[in-house]
């Protein structure tokens, strides 16, 4: 799903009619995928998907980090760990940081049996599988700045496209103002907090 829907856009814009509709819908998704790379996040994550862990390079003790840029929106689906073990939240393992989103990591409980490790022929690359919804926020909880931050892009990107100036700020030449085609400085300073930042 879409940050912010087009007729999000439109009711920001006064655009009334559907003549553009179809430029509208790809300049959300555009918005989107601006704001993801410049953030390193994803943040409407609809479905889940399978990522697998090295049993050693990815475990510290008891904990299991995710991979450089992997954070989990919600609970993850499941948890097999490589010796083919079924793995229970709140009976083996509870997320890192407790019952907060999004996370980087999981614990394994002291109270339980189980320890992260390698398949039973001694691999231990992708020997952990996590079953989850990999990104910031899930479809429906998307913080309120961000779906601000798309509105705005998206309504960046159309009005742009009036204008061939390279400027970072909007000009006005002859009573007529031309918009830059930098990254709106209010959006930037919106998606600043949210950089993910490398380790």
């Amino acid at each position: 799903m879409a940050l912010v829907t087009t007729a999000i856009v439109k009711t920001y814009l006064g655009v009334s009619s559907s003549g553009d509709d179809d430029l509208l819908d790809d300049l959300v998704e555009n918005a989107q995928k601006i704001i993801e790379t410049f953030t390193g996040r994803v943040f409407d994550v609809s479905s889940a998907t399978v990522k697998k862990f090295d049993a050693v390079a990815n475990v510290d003790g008891r904990n299991l980090y995710f991979s450089e840029g992997l954070e989990l929106a919600a609970e993850p689906t499941s948890v097999t760990n490589g010796d083919g073990t079924a793995l229970v939240a709140d009976t083996d393992y509870i997320v890192t940081p407790t019952n907060s989103y999004p996370s980087y990591g999981l614990t394994m409980l002291q109270s339980s049996s189980n320890w992260w490790q390698g398949k039973s022929n001694g691999d231990m690359a992708n020997a952990i599988s996590i079953n989850a919804k990999w990104g910031y926020s899930v479809s429906g909880s998307v913080p309120n700045d961000i779906v601000q931050a798309a509105t705005r892009l998206s309504a960046f990107l159309y009005r742009q496209r009036d204008t061939n100036s390279d400027a970072d700020r909007p000009l006005i030449v002859d009573g007529v103002t031309i918009l830059p085609s930098a990254l709106p400085h209010d959006v930037e300073r919106i998606l600043m907090p949210y950089v993910m930042r490398a380790f």
